[in-house]
């Protein structure tokens, strides 16, 4: 649908983004006065990436690299279900000790940082003074940091409209997107990590912001990396193939809409051949997926834990209806799906649930776990858990998973 000229938002020259930049980060002395009730106005950031060391941070459980990625939608809504979740990791010893937070608000990552024992990295951008908006991504670490930067991307002012045209809206399409580098060392070696959070609404932008990763990369000077965040494109379709394995469908037909090469009405979805080549093209070089670990679960109330074979066999066991609540959650369970299934009254689903939230990891990191975090509830997105054990270290021997 298109929308006409006069309703186009103004796209100023002097905010346009035309290449790729990046921003060092800079050292800050320490943890701001934490807010104790809502968040001041300005607090999403300045535009400058930011590395606060605590003065005494947890020391990492491992073994190996431990790590979380988690939309905590819009800057921590659920605050305080939000600091309930993490006193439950802190007290069950199942903390990470690394967290990738996205949709993240300076105020609640210091404070997460600070009462957990994380050193913190963080990067937002309020709009306004020349600058588009770019949501906050942040990392929280026990293990040292070396040193962390921005990268936005690129994108033109031909292209952004192009985008508002074909989606009729300007939506998430006014932002800049890009992704959070910084480098840990882990059992004395160097592993460096991308945090993203890419385009929603226009599945030709998403192409380019996972294009422009892939460009990073390719020109990355460490060899150990893992790339996670919220890829807003439903990865699920790469591990399960061209079929649905419970209703035989396509899974353009589960997914959204199939003709997403122009763009497309649908949310990031693999169906777009470009957005589906430039993911190949990532594994090429993080070749290691949650599909290779060894234990694939999620976990559920009570911290109880079932694996997708499991959910798939209570699904063929014509436990409940087709398009019940529980048929839809375990469903989403068999598919490791980040966002949940939603239904009308009728039982019909509106919204698949979908797998926007990964880890690619680079061959010397072997996943041991990964784990879609259902007990969560702070968030539209539930936490995902990631082990990998360091290939040639010590950790080879006697590595266990923590529950």
């Amino acid at each position: 649908m298109d929308i006409p000229k006069a309703s186009m938002p103004p796209l100023a020259p002097e905010l346009l983004s035309t290449r790729p930049h990046r921003e060092s980060a800079v050292l800050l002395p320490g943890f701001d006065p934490l807010p104790s009730g809502p968040e001041p106005e300005g607090s999403l950031g300045d535009g400058r990436p930011r590395i606060i060391l605590h003065p005494h941070p947890s020391r990492p459980r491992g073994p190996g690299l431990t790590m979380m990625s988690f939309n905590i939608l819009l800057g921590g809504l659920y605050r305080q279900a939000l600091i309930s979740y993490f006193e439950r990791l802190e007290d069950t010893r199942r903390m990470p000790d690394v967290i990738g937070l996205q949709e993240a608000r300076l105020p609640i990552a210091e404070l997460l940082a600070s009462r957990f024992g994380f050193h913190l990295v963080y990067f937002g951008q309020e709009v306004g003074g020349g600058a588009r908006t770019i949501n906050g991504k942040a990392y929280l670490s026990r293990h040292p940091l070396r040193h962390a930067d921005h990268v936005t991307y690129a994108l033109s002012d031909r292209e952004r409209r192009a985008a508002i045209l074909r989606q009729g809206q300007a939506g998430d399409l006014l932002e800049d997107r890009g992704v959070l580098r910084v480098q840990v060392e882990v059992e004395g070696r160097a592993v460096l990590l991308y945090n993203v959070h890419h385009a929603l609404t226009d599945s030709a932008i998403n192409t380019q912001d996972l294009r422009q990763l892939n460009a990073l990369l390719l020109h990355r000077d460490v060899p150990l990396a893992v790339v996670l965040g919220d890829f807003n494109a439903d990865n699920s379709l790469r591990h399960l193939k061209d079929m649905d394995p419970l209703t035989g469908e396509p899974l353009a037909m589960r997914y959204g809409n199939p003709d997403s090469l122009r763009g497309g009405v649908s949310v990031g979805t693999i169906v777009d051949a470009r957005l589906r080549h430039e993911f190949q093209v990532m594994e090429h070089w993080l070749a290691e997926t949650p599909s290779h670990a060894v234990t694939v679960r999620a976990r559920l109330l009570e911290d109880r834990v079932m694996t997708p074979r499991q959910a798939f066999a209570e699904l063929r066991s014509d436990w409940g209806l087709p398009g019940s609540e529980r048929w839809l959650r375990l469903r989403d369970i068999a598919s490791s799906a980040t966002l949940a299934s939603f239904y009308d009254k009728a039982g019909a689903v509106l919204v698949p649930g979908k797998r926007f939230d990964d880890f690619y990891a680079s061959p010397g990191l072997e996943p041991v776990l990964f784990e879609v975090d259902r007990s969560a509830h702070a968030s539209d997105h539930p936490p995902v858990v990631a082990h990998y054990r360091l290939r040639g270290t010590p950790t080879d021997d006697g590595f266990r998973i923590r529950c």
